[in-house]
């Protein structure tokens, strides 16, 4: 682990939490959502998979390589099966196009463009 580095954009979420307990699941979305919004992101993007599977490392690789360098945080959640991407700068659309290609994009963003 480099602690010289504060880019932690793909640690894992909630490492400590219990295999034993299935239905935390939602809850930890839910609460890793609304830790994004009072971070004040203005962009919140949640990525799953199209076949609703695990990000495996090909898939952290595409998302890392496709994502704006601006984004501010990553969090895997909802047992590595999402992503929500957090980011006071706006995604530009060539960027959501080829994510979109990939995943499953929901917009949780406190800014909402017009003509979208």
């Amino acid at each position: 682990m480099n602690l010289a580095c504060d880019n932690r954009s793909f640690e894992k979420a909630n490492v400590s939490e219990s295999s034993a307990a299935p239905e935390q699941t939602q809850s930890n979305f839910a609460s890793d959502l609304q830790t994004m919004k009072t971070a004040n992101f203005e962009y919140i993007f949640v990525f799953r998979r199209k076949d609703g599977g695990a990000f495996d490392g090909e898939d952290r690789k595409y998302l890392r390589a496709n994502a704006p360098v601006e984004t501010n945080r990553f969090v895997s959640t909802d047992n590595g099966k999402a992503f929500i991407a957090g980011s006071k700068f706006k995604f530009p659309p060539q960027n959501l196009e080829t994510l979109r290609t990939r995943f499953n994009i929901e917009d949780y963003s406190a800014v909402k463009e017009e003509g979208k």
